[in-house]
């Protein structure tokens, strides 16, 4: 994801850039206060890593069981049912599990077109999203 700026009446990129990792599951527990997910060894180390240069961000997307519930589309609308939640793991500890690692997601945490404007803006401050 990348900000873009309008320069002159045409629309460029700022250089400002968020990595998003996209996941998702059928198989994370949400409760009243959040999510709990199984992530694989292999993505929890790229996300905890401090040595990028761009931030990054887990992004989980939580589906109903019932495949046949994921989405409905018209010529009108395209809708996805459930919701999506986000997360920062960089500068979480190191990990000695082989397969996963349990991670929280705060469910006031939800990925949205609100939340991304403001990233976008912490980042372009220079500031953790």
């Amino acid at each position: 994801m990348r900000l873009i700026e309008v320069l002159e009446h045409r629309r460029v990129d700022a250089g400002f850039q968020l990595d998003l990792q996209l996941k998702s599951t059928t198989r994370a527990t949400v409760d009243e206060a959040q999510v709990v997910y199984d992530l694989e060894v292999r993505g929890y180390e790229s996300l905890r890593d401090l040595r990028p240069q761009c931030p990054r961000i887990l992004v989980l997307l939580v589906l109903p069981a019932d495949e046949a519930q994921w989405l409905s589309q018209s010529h009108d609308e395209l809708i996805l049912r459930h919701c999506a939640y986000w997360l920062p793991l960089q500068g979480f500890p190191p990990t000695q599990a082989t397969r996963s690692v349990r991670v929280t997601i705060p469910l006031a945490d939800v990925f949205s077109v609100v939340a991304l404007q403001a990233m976008m803006k912490r980042i372009q401050e220079r500031q953790d999203p």
